[in-house]
């Protein structure tokens, strides 16, 4: 069963351009003559690439409280532990990337950002996790690029270390008026990365 753990720490890994995925790739550290087992393929459902939120008094930008913008996703894969029975397991650790922009109707100093992650094989959802970061942004700054928390998701391995048959779904939690909004106002774009 995939198994997903905060870690405190931040991940430092480059930035790439706007809205593209990085290959995830890493090598095993506990045996540099060994190769990293190959890392899930990672996709963005563009209605959910970004999130509007609006104070309900409309959609001008009056109204608009913060607008958060997936820009990238960083991260690498090693051998993990142990399964529960014994089996091989792939450690994906991931975070993302992404511009916060706080609205002219925002009262607070800080934004909340929910997103997912689903794990898919062969097209079925294996399992989903939400998580919530919350970021503070100073009083005179309205715009800042930001990174979440790194996760930990520990997936079985394939008998082939270098195929993993998983994918990563990765986006905004949104409600049904944000998802709603998105559909009507952003062009539908399909961002994949994928395991070279």
């Amino acid at each position: 069963m995939p198994a997903f753990r905060r870690l405190a720490t931040s991940l430092f890994v480059p930035a790439f351009a706007v809205l593209a995925l990085s290959t995830l790739a890493g090598c095993d550290e506990s045996n540099p003559g060994m190769f990293a087992p190959a890392c899930p393929a990672t996709e963005i459902p563009s209605a959910a690439s970004d999130r509007f939120v609006y104070d309900g008094r409309g959609l001008d930008v009056g109204s608009l409280v913060s607008h958060a913008q997936l820009t990238s996703i960083a991260g690498d894969c090693q051998r993990g532990p142990k399964g529960p029975k014994g089996q091989e397991m792939v450690r994906t650790r991931i975070s993302l990337a992404m511009n916060l922009t706080r609205g002219p109707a925002s009262e607070s100093s800080s934004i909340d950002v929910p997103y997912f992650i689903v794990i898919m094989r062969d097209g079925k959802i294996v399992d989903k996790k939400v998580f919530t970061d919350t970021f503070k942004l100073e009083p005179n700054v309205s715009a800042q690029p930001v990174r979440t928390e790194l996760r930990l998701i520990d997936l079985p391995a394939s008998k082939n270390l270098q195929d993993n048959p998983y994918t990563l779904e990765i986006g905004y939690q949104l409600t049904h008026d944000e998802l709603d909004y998105n559909r009507a106002h952003l062009p539908v774009v399909k961002f994949r990365g994928r395991t070279q």
